[in-house]
């Protein structure tokens, strides 16, 4: 069901709303979330390995954080930052597997959710649905 304020109208933010979808939209903003909150738990749970730890928190507690808060604000640009920030989680695992030459659930936990958060990106992308497109031998 819909709401009054989700009803069809002249504003371009009520034809943006329509299209996007929702649950996807709103899982991303959680996942952001909890990913944001869970890495300055890490920072301050492992806190042996000052260097690493502090680029952990400006990589990935940041851009998560940063991403969730263009979500809420329905930003211009919240799915692009939402896409750099899941992409960003996903190489710090993958190079850390690289470099540490060991796997372990840190490294798993970060390149699953920058995949999960990835495909949120993409499930919560608007869609074109009113308009159809003409075949080359439609047009005379």
């Amino acid at each position: 069901m819909t709401s009054p304020r989700d009803r069809p109208g002249p504003h371009p933010e009520n034809q943006r709303k329509r299209t996007e979808l929702r649950g996807p939209r709103q899982a991303l903003i959680g996942m952001l979330a909890i990913a944001a909150v869970l890495a300055l738990v890490a920072l301050f749970g492992f806190g042996s390995a000052l260097p690493r730890s502090g680029i952990l928190l400006v990589l990935i507690a940041a851009t998560q954080a940063v991403a969730a808060g263009l979500l809420v604000r329905h930003h211009v640009r919240a799915r692009m930052v939402a896409l750099a920030a899941a992409l960003v989680a996903l190489a710090w695992g993958v190079l850390h597997v690289l470099v540490l030459d060991e796997v372990t659930w840190l490294q798993l936990a970060l390149m699953g959710t920058g995949t999960l958060e990835a495909f949120l990106v993409a499930g919560c992308t608007p869609r074109d649905t009113g308009k159809k497109r003409m075949s080359r031998r439609g047009r005379r």
